[in-house]
């Protein structure tokens, strides 16, 4: 659980730290490239991850062989081991109950206003250069 959270506190950011901002750039490009709009990414991410049964992970992943963005998920407190974690959205209950009781649909819509676009970017950058992250 700590390498999952320590990921997800560096994607997290406030409106006023341009959180929920995806700036024209890269990383822009490669889901409007994959998932034909930045709505579409977030409509399947969403759909994807309000799918886990129990607690776990939505993850954007950059698949290393592929060099392509995907949605995956992990169960539980598994980390992503199978693509380079991009974006990390956690979807255990104690994430979202005191503020969206069992509703994890508005907690996901609602998780798109505070994702710090400029992290997820910069792994991905790291991530399609081969650097280590």
């Amino acid at each position: 659980g700590h390498i999952n959270h320590s990921l997800f506190w560096k994607n997290l950011a406030p409106a006023n730290a341009n959180g929920g901002v995806l700036r024209e750039g890269p990383l822009k490009e490669a889901i409007v490239s994959t998932f034909g709009s930045v709505d579409d990414f977030k409509t399947a991410f969403n759909t994807t991850t309000a799918g886990i049964q129990g607690s776990g992970w939505g993850w954007l992943g950059l698949n290393p062989s592929s060099k392509r963005l995907e949605i995956v998920t992990t169960a539980n407190q598994d980390p992503l081991l199978t693509h380079v974690p991009i974006i990390g959205v956690d979807i255990w209950e104690h994430a979202f109950y005191l503020q969206y009781l069992n509703v994890k649909a508005e907690y996901l819509k609602a998780i798109w206003h505070v994702i710090n676009f400029e992290e997820a970017e910069r792994r991905y950058l790291e991530a399609i250069n081969g650097s280590k992250l």
